[in-house]
This record gives structure tokens, C-alpha cells and sequence, in this order.
């Protein structure tokens, strides 16, 4: 008895020529780089501090923070307008 072996792919596989090695993401960089997770921290962290944080469409131009709360809303400038404002209501940073 032979044992021969095929070089046929398993049925159900993909040819994985050209996929990269690249290991590159957005995770590798600190949250300063990445605003969508800085935007998404600081919306949690306004949430349990029982307000809301929202932005404007970036293309709309530049993007425009709103916390709010009661109906009641403050426009902020930034992230860090956001954070200050966060701290003076209470909130942690």
C-alpha cells in the first residue's frame, strides 16, 4: 500500500495569497490619535455622570461637542473642552 499526498485544499478554504503580515492598526496607537475612542470614553464617562455627549457631523465642518442634560445643552469646542467641563460637573476624567 502507497501513501500518496494532494496538494488540493481542503473544501471550504480560501487561497490566502496576498493577504498581508502588515500588523498595523488602529489599536497600536494611543487614544489621542484615535478620536472616534476618545469621543466614546468620554461619552461613557458624561453618562454615568447623568448627561449626554454628542458631536456635530464632521462633514459639516469642524465637529462641535454638545454636553447635555435636562434639556439643557452646553457646546463645547473639544475633547478637552468636554473633559474640563466633565471635571466641573462632577464627572471623572
Amino acid at each position: 500500500m502507497t501513501h500518496t499526498t494532494t496538494k488540493e485544499k481542503a473544501p471550504g478554504t480560501c487561497d490566502s495569497k496576498g493577504l498581508g503580515t502588515d500588523s498595523t492598526n488602529n489599536l497600536n496607537f494611543p487614544t489621542g490619535q484615535r478620536e472616534g475612542k476618545a469621543f466614546a470614553t468620554l461619552a461613557a464617562r458624561f453618562a454615568l455622570a447623568g448627561h449626554t455627549l454628542t458631536h456635530s457631523n464632521p462633514a459639516d465642518g469642524a465637529v462641535m461637542y454638545y454636553a447635555g442634560r435636562w434639556g439643557f445643552s452646553r457646546a463645547l469646542h473639544d475633547l478637552d473642552a468636554a473633559a474640563q467641563f466633565l471635571t466641573q460637573i462632577g464627572g471623572s476624567v
